[in-house]
């Protein structure tokens, strides 16, 4: 490689040799969500950016709750920034919540969020997935 090449790449490889995956993945989810309030405030998606964040704290706060409980009750440790990333994935991926009567988007939101982590405690061998953890709420 030549030198200006180096120098050039000496920056990046020092920021990337700092961060671990799961921060990296957990900037770029709220990136996204960012972007997605900031299309929907111009009016470029048909998401109100209030409603997504109503959402997103409240997926947050669902999944926060599963996990504390899930990792007591099998006496786990947990990685808190596994948490917030599924948490994140499921704003992303679940309709913002359309209004205070919207039922459907709480029990969508509440039992998503519950079987996303919990299958990360009871579909497990050897401390490895079986399912993708948020595909598998989405899906039950």
């Amino acid at each position: 490689m030549s030198k200006i090449f180096k120098t050039i790449l000496k920056p990046i490889d020092y920021f990337l040799n700092r961060i671990t995956m799961y921060r990296l993945v957990l900037y770029y989810l709220i990136a996204l969500l960012v972007v997605a309030g900031a299309f929907g405030f111009f009016g470029l998606l048909k998401i109100q950016p209030m409603a997504l964040l109503f959402s997103t704290v409240f997926i947050l706060v669902i999944c926060w709750a599963v996990n504390k409980f899930f990792s007591y009750m099998f006496d786990a440790p947990t990685n808190v920034e596994s948490v917030y990333i599924r948490s994140l994935i499921l704003a992303l991926i679940i309709s913002p919540i359309q209004g205070l009567g919207d039922t459907t988007f709480f029990a969508l939101a509440v039992w998503a969020s519950v079987w996303a982590i919990a299958s990360k405690f009871i579909f497990a061998i050897s401390k490895k997935h079986l399912f993708n953890p948020v595909a598998f709420g989405v899906v039950v």
